[in-house]
C-alpha cells in the first residue's frame, strides 16, 4: 500500500486474526482491512467480529456516493419492521451504526467527500435512529397511540447537522398532552436504550441538560411548561443554545411549531443592550475555561468560533432573517453576503472551523471516546498528524498552532472595546460604594482582606457581598428591610468563618435570591441563629441538601419547630402519622404533595443528625428504606382508591411490591431510586398494569413538592421488555425456566415492602426455590468474578485521579459479590444466612464460620467506612454517581472527624480498598468449591 497507515502495528496484528478465522480472504478486503483498522481500533474490532461489513463496504455505489436523511430512514424502518422486540431490534440498531460509520469513516480517509458533508451524514444516521427508537417504543408501549403529542429536539451540533464522531446528542423532549406520565415513560426508554452500552458498543450518549429548566424540570416537558419558561426564565445562553434547535423525531409540527413559538424570544426584534452584556459575561466565563491541548475548549478552539458566529446571530438575527442558521458553516456563510464579518475573518473561521472539527474527528475515530485533547507523547501526535494527511508532526503541529492563533485574535476582537469597559470598571466602583463607605476601606483593601479570610475569587465575593447587602434587594418596608439585612449580616459573619467561604457566599446568594420578598423566612432566620450557623455550613457545599433548601426555603420553618428531632421508631409509626396527614385534606393533588412534604421533612431531619455525627450508615440506609416503604404503602392505597371499583377492590388488593437492590436491603442512601417488582394474583392483568403504573407515577411525577422517587423497573422478569407487573404464576414459570446467574444475585436482595403480605410470602418462597434450591455450576463464582471485572472496567474505569467507591477496585460492589457468592453456595444448607442486607448477611456468614474473623472485620468495617462516604458524597455534592475526585477528600475530610485532613482520609479509602480487594482475591480465585 502506498497510502501510510498511523498505527500499522495494531492493524497488522488485527490482520492476523482476521486471517486466522477467515483462511480465504482477499487482497481487496486485506487492504481495506488494514486501511480502516489502522486509522480506527474501535472499527477494526468491530469489523472483525461482523466481517460481512468488509463485502458492504467494497461495493462501489456504498461509498462512492452520498447518503441522503431519507435513505438513512428508509434503512433504519427496514431494521424496525423486521426486528419488533428491543432485545433484537437495539443490537442490530447498534451493528447498523457502526456499520454506517465505517462507511463515512472510508469515505473520508479515501478522500471521496468533504469534511461538512463527513458531519451531515453522521447526524442524519442519528436522527434516523432516535426517530425510530422512538416510533419502536410507540408501537410498543404506546401502541402506536400518539395522542400524547410528542416530540424530539435535537440541540447542539446534531441540531446544527454538524455532529461528532463521538458526541453527546443534546436532545429535548416535549409533549402536548394533559397526562404527562406516557410522555415521561417514553422519554426514559429512550433516553436509556440509546446511551445503553452493550458488547456491540452504544448508540449515542443523550445530554438532556438543555431543556427547559435544566435538571429541575422533568424528562419531558410540557409545551407550555417550556414557552413559560422561556418567556419568564430564559437566560441568554438558553437563546444561544436554541439558535441550533430542530425536531428530529416524534411529531414534526408540534416541533416546528414550538421552534415558531420561542422565535421570538431567540432573536430580539430590537437591539437588546442587556443581551450584549450577558454575551460579554458568557465571553468572560468561556476565557476561564480554556483548556491547554484541547481542540474544543483551548484558545483559539471550536468554541471560540462557535460563540462569535452566535453572538452575532443574537445580536442581528432580529432583524435579519438570513442569520437564523442551525448549521455554524450556513451562519459563516450568511454573515459575509451580509457583509457583517469581512473576507479575511471568513475565511480564517471557515478554514479553520473544518481543520478543528477534522482534528476533533480524528482525536476521536481511534477509541470512540469523547475527548477532545490532542494526545500526549510524539508518537501518539504523529499517529494522528498522518491521520489527518501530515507526512511529519511538526507540519502538523505548525499548522495547528498558527490557526488556532488566528482565531484567538479574532475571537478575542469581539466586544472590545476600550471606553465601556472604563465605563463598567467605574459602575463597578458604584455598586460597591455603600459597601465599601461602611467598612470605611477601599476596594484594593477589601479585596486583600477577603484574600485572607480564605476566598479563592476575592473580587467575586466583594461583588456578592454587595448584592446581599443592597438595600433594594428584598423590596421590603423599613421594619422587613432591618430584619434582613440583620439575618444577611448575621450569615456572612458565619460564612467567612467557613473552610470554603466561596462556594457557601454563592449558595447563599441563591438562597436569599429564592427568598425574594418572604418576609416570614427572615423573621423565622432571625429568631432562630443556630439555624444560620447550619444553613452556612451547608452552602459551603453543593450538595443534596443545600439544592434541595435553595429550591424549597420554606422548608426552613418546620425545621424550627420543637419537635424537629422526633423519629418514628418503624415503619408502621410512619404510616400511623402518613394516613393521619392525607385525611386532613381531600384530592389527589394534596394527597402526592403530602406525600412528598412527608419524604422531604423526615430526610432533612436526618441529615442534620448525619452531619452532626449522630447516626451511623447502617441507621441511615434503615431509616430511608422504612421511609420509603411507608410512602410505597400510602401511595399504594392512594392508587387503589383512585382506580378500584367495588367490585374489584378485593381482586386488586392481590397485588405486592418488591423491593430490590438498596431498598430491598434496607440500605438507602439520600435520594436514592427505588428498584421495584410488582407481581399480582388473578386474572386482571390490564387492571392490575393499570394499579402498577399509578404507583409509579405517584412517587414520581413532579408537583409544587417536586417528586418522591424515582422509580427503576429494570429487574422485572425479562426486563425492560418485560410487562410492567407480572402475574405470580408467569414470575414463578420464569424464574423456573430462567438460569441466569446475575437474576439470582439480584433477587438475594428482594423483599417485600407493599401491598398484599400473604401474596409477599408466596412470591418469597418462589424466589428462595429459586436462589437457594436450583443447582449452580461448580465454577459459578467465575461467572461472577468475571462480571465484577467488566464491571470495574466498564462503569468505574478509575484512573489516578478518579476512584469509584462503589464499582471501583475493592468498591462496595466486591464486598457484595463476595457476600452473594457465599450465600448461594451455602444458602440451601443455612437459611440464617438469607439476609438481603449485607452487614447482617455478613454477620450470619461469620457465625457459620463460613469466612475468617479477620476477612469479616474487613469486609464488615470497610463497608461501614464505604457506606458512610457515599451518604456524605451525596449531602456534599448531590451526586447520583459514586465517583470521587482528589479534591473531594479534602471536603468529605471536614465532615468526618476531628484531625482529619484530605491526604489520611485518602490513605484510610485506599487502605480499606486495598484490604477489600485481596479479600475478594481470596474468595474468587478458589478452584475448589466449598474451600474458604
Amino acid at each position: 500500500m502506498n497510502r501510510l497507515l498511523p498505527n500499522e502495528q495494531f492493524s497488522k496484528h488485527l490482520l492476523e486474526r482476521y486471517l486466522d478465522q477467515h483462511k480465504r480472504v482477499s487482497a481487496r478486503k486485506k487492504q481495506l482491512f488494514l486501511l480502516l483498522s489502522s486509522h480506527s481500533r474501535f472499527l477494526g474490532n468491530f469489523i472483525l467480529r461482523n466481517p460481512d461489513t468488509l463485502d458492504y463496504l467494497l461495493k462501489s455505489s456504498c461509498i462512492s456516493r452520498d447518503k441522503s436523511r431519507d435513505i438513512y430512514f428508509k434503512e433504519v424502518l427496514e431494521i424496525l419492521s423486521s426486528y419488533k422486540t428491543s432485545s433484537i431490534f437495539f443490537p442490530r440498531l447498534r451493528r447498523y451504526k457502526y456499520r454506517e460509520i465505517s462507511r463515512i469513516v472510508i469515505r473520508d480517509i479515501k478522500g471521496l467527500c468533504d469534511f461538512r458533508t463527513v458531519m451531515q451524514e453522521l447526524s442524519y444516521l442519528a436522527d434516523a435512529i432516535v426517530e425510530y427508537t422512538y416510533l419502536h417504543f410507540k408501537y410498543n408501549l404506546l401502541n402506536g397511540d400518539d395522542k400524547c403529542q410528542f416530540s424530539i429536539l435535537a440541540l447542539g451540533k446534531l441540531g446544527g447537522c454538524e455532529l461528532n464522531l463521538s458526541s453527546d446528542i443534546d436532545l429535548v423532549y416535549i409533549f402536548d398532552s394533559d397526562d404527562p406520565s406516557p410522555s415521561y415513560k417514553i422519554s426514559e426508554e429512550i433516553t436509556r436504550n440509546l446511551s445503553s452500552i452493550s458488547e456491540e458498543g452504544f448508540l449515542y450518549r443523550v445530554d438532556l441538560g438543555l431543556r427547559p429548566g435544566g435538571s429541575k424540570s422533568p424528562i419531558a416537558v410540557s409545551y407550555e411548561a417550556a414557552l413559560e419558561h422561556y418567556s419568564y426564565w430564559g437566560e441568554t445562553w438558553e437563546r444561544a443554545a436554541l439558535i441550533k434547535m430542530r425536531p428530529i423525531g416524534g411529531n414534526s409540527e408540534l416541533g416546528e411549531s414550538f421552534i415558531r413559538e420561542i422565535e421570538p424570544f431567540i432573536y430580539k426584534r430590537n437591539i437588546d443592550y442587556a443581551s450584549i452584556e450577558e454575551l460579554k459575561d458568557m465571553k468572560l466565563k468561556l476565557d476561564k475555561l480554556q483548556k491547554k491541548g484541547d481542540v474544543k475548549l483551548g484558545k483559539g478552539g471550536i468554541r471560540e468560533i462557535e460563540f462569535f458566529v452566535q453572538a452575532l446571530q443574537l445580536v442581528n438575527g432580529g432583524t435579519i432573517r438570513e442569520l437564523r442558521c442551525r448549521s455554524t458553516i450556513d451562519a459563516l456563510i450568511n454573515l459575509k453576503k451580509l457583509n457583517l464579518i469581512n473576507t479575511e475573518v471568513y475565511n480564517t473561521l471557515l478554514n479553520n472551523y473544518l481543520f478543528l472539527r477534522r482534528v476533533e474527528h480524528n482525536i476521536q475515530l481511534v477509541d470512540e471516546i469523547q475527548t477532545h485533547k490532542l494526545p500526549r507523547g510524539d508518537e501518539e501526535v504523529k499517529k494522528l498528524s498522518i491521520r489527518l494527511g501530515y507526512e511529519s508532526k511538526k507540519n502538523f503541529t505548525i499548522d495547528f498552532n498558527e490557526n488556532t492563533i488566528a482565531v484567538s485574535d479574532i475571537y478575542n476582537s469581539l466586544f472590545y472595546n476600550p471606553s465601556k469597559k472604563t465605563d463598567e470598571i467605574g459602575k463597578e466602583f458604584w455598586r460597591l460604594a455603600d459597601f465599601l463607605t461602611e467598612g470605611n476601606i477601599t476596594e484594593e483593601e477589601a479585596l486583600i482582606d477577603l484574600g485572607k479570610i480564605g476566598f479563592n475569587n476575592p473580587a467575586s465575593a466583594l461583588e456578592l457581598i454587595s448584592v446581599l447587602l443592597d438595600k433594594k434587594v428584598g423590596g421590603f418596608n423599613e421594619k422587613a428591610n432591618l430584619i434582613s439585612k440583620r439575618v444577611i449580616s448575621a450569615f456572612l459573619a458565619v460564612v467567612l468563618k467557613i473552610p470554603d467561604p466561596d462556594s457557601s457566599l454563592r449558595n447563599l446568594e441563591s438562597f436569599i435570591s429564592t427568598i425574594g420578598s418572604r418576609s416570614s423566612i427572615y423573621s423565622v432566620l432571625y429568631e432562630n441563629p443556630e439555624i444560620i450557623t447550619i444553613l452556612s455550613k451547608f452552602f459551603s457545599t453543593n450538595g443534596y441538601l443545600t439544592k434541595f433548601l435553595i429550591k424549597y426555603p420554606e422548608y426552613l420553618d418546620i425545621l424550627t419547630l420543637r419537635d424537629v428531632r422526633k423519629e418514628y421508631g418503624s415503619k408502621e409509626d410512619m404510616q400511623i402519622e402518613l394516613r393521619l396527614m392525607l385525611s386532613e385534606g381531600s384530592g389527589l393533588e394534596y394527597k402526592l404533595d403530602t406525600l412528598r412534604r412527608f419524604k422531604h421533612l423526615e430526610t432533612l431531619k436526618l441529615c442534620l443528625r448525619d452531619l452532626n455525627n449522630e447516626v451511623n450508615p447502617q441507621y441511615i440506609g434503615n431509616y430511608l428504606s422504612s421511609l420509603a416503604e411507608a410512602i410505597l404503602e400510602a401511595a399504594f392505597e392512594i392508587a387503589l382508591d383512585e382506580i378500584a371499583s367495588k367490585k374489584n377492590k378485593g381482586l386488586l388488593e392481590n397485588m405486592v411490591v418488591l423491593g430490590m437492590g438498596k431498598l430491598g436491603g434496607k440500605e438507602l442512601s439520600y435520594n436514592s431510586d427505588l428498584d421495584l417488582i410488582f407481581v399480582y394474583e388473578g386474572e386482571e392483568q390490564v387492571l392490575f398494569s393499570k394499579l402498577g403504573q399509578k404507583i409509579i407515577s405517584y412517587l414520581s411525577i413532579p408537583t409544587a413538592e417536586g417528586y418522591a422517587y424515582v422509580i427503576d423497573m429494570d429487574l422485572r422478569p425479562s426486563g425492560k421488555s418485560g410487562a410492567l407487573v407480572s402475574s405470580f404464576s408467569s414470575f414463578k414459570t420464569y424464574h423456573q425456566k430462567s438460569s441466569w446467574l446475575w437474576e439470582k444475585q439480584a433477587l438475594i436482595r428482594a423483599r417485600p415492602v407493599a401491598g398484599n403480605k400473604i401474596l409477599g410470602r408466596k412470591v418469597m418462597r418462589t424466589i428462595s426455590k429459586f436462589v437457594y434450591e436450583k443447582s449452580l455450576e461448580d465454577n459459578f463464582h467465575l461467572e461472577i468474578a468475571g462480571l465484577r471485572e467488566r464491571m470495574e472496567r466498564e462503569i468505574a474505569k478509575e484512573t489516578k485521579n478518579k476512584l469509584n467507591l462503589k464499582t471501583g477496585k475493592g468498591g462496595i460492589v466486591d464486598i457484595e459479590f463476595i457476600v452473594q457468592m457465599l450465600q448461594l453456595r451455602y444458602g440451601k444448607q443455612y437459611k440464617s444466612i438469607r439476609s438481603p442486607n449485607n452487614l447482617s448477611a455478613l454477620e450470619e456468614i461469620r457465625k457459620k464460620e463460613l469466612i475468617s474473623e479477620k476477612d469479616f472485620r474487613i469486609l464488615n468495617e470497610g463497608l461501614i467506612f464505604l457506606k458512610k462516604m457515599e451518604n456524605l458524597l451525596k449531602l456534599l455534592h448531590d451526586r447520583s454517581i459514586t465517583e470521587i475526585y482528589e479534591s473531594d477528600f479534602d471536603k468529605l475530610a471536614l465532615e468526618w472527624e476531628k484531625d482529619l485532613n484530605g491526604d489520611k482520609l485518602k490513605n484510610l479509602y485506599i487502605n480499606n480498598t486495598d484490604k477489600i480487594r485481596r479479600v475478594f482475591e481470596k474468595f474468587f480465585r478458589l478452584t475448589v468449591p466449598g474451600v474458604i
